[in-house]
């Protein structure tokens, strides 16, 4: 018995191995295979209805062609849709969500921007590419260089669920974002320079971090 129980499993395992090969290597392999797989499937499964009901041949063709058609349209449809949000989602402006649609009534010249920028502010709140980068002029204590931390802690208040507990991938994603969109005080963002500010502003202690958010907070409200 136990003979035959080991032989059983080690059957039941290679059937099992070489089914998931096929999936991952026949099926699986790209958009088409798996819409392949799946036409063939639903058109047996059609053919056995319609046949199963008692239709004509003729029928059950007509019947089975036109359900294929219709499932070929529709996959082919959620096909398009996926591919097109995974292109969106690999654009800078469409990696984060916006507590705010625009910039109308904020003094935005209190944040860092010129009043020329706040048509290209409210095109990337809506995650639309701006007309030309956006310049934050907010000077850090030096009174040479714009201040990352300041732009980083406006962001913070303007991205949903904001920035401090961002990870390796979600930090890579608002640099990108960062890049893209922004120069400060007229220079490139320096990658460098973003990573060493993006550290001091998460390791923050919560009260310093919170105070530090106040005054952008006030001017977002108006």
């Amino acid at each position: 018995m136990e003979t035959l129980i080991r032989k059983t499993g080690q059957i039941l395992y290679l059937l099992k191995l070489r089914v998931r090969r096929l999936l991952y290597y026949r099926i699986f392999r790209n958009h088409t295979s798996v819409i392949v797989s799946l036409l063939v499937f639903f058109l047996v499964i059609a053919l056995a209805v319609f046949f199963g009901f008692g239709f004509a041949v003729q029928s059950v063709v007509i019947y089975s062609a036109a359900t294929v058609l219709v499932l070929f349209i529709l996959l082919f449809l959620i096909g398009a849709h996926h591919e097109a949000k995974r292109l969106q989602g690999n654009e800078p402006n469409s990696c984060f969500h916006f507590t705010r649609s625009n910039m109308n009534g904020i003094l935005i010249s209190e944040l860092g921007f010129s009043e020329t920028d706040r048509e290209n502010m409210n095109l990337v709140l809506n995650n639309l590419q701006p007309k030309s980068k956006i310049d934050f002029k907010l000077i850090s204590d030096n009174r040479i260089a714009a201040d990352y931390k300041k732009l980083l802690r406006i962001l913070h208040l303007l991205i949903i669920g904001g920035i401090k507990d961002f990870k390796k991938e979600q930090k890579e994603m608002l640099f990108q974002f960062i890049e893209a969109n922004f120069t400060l005080n007229g220079s490139p963002v320096n990658r460098a320079s973003f990573n060493s500010r993006f550290s001091e502003l998460v390791n923050e202690k919560e009260e310093e971090f919170q105070n530090n958010l106040e005054p952008f907070q006030k001017t977002l409200r108006k």
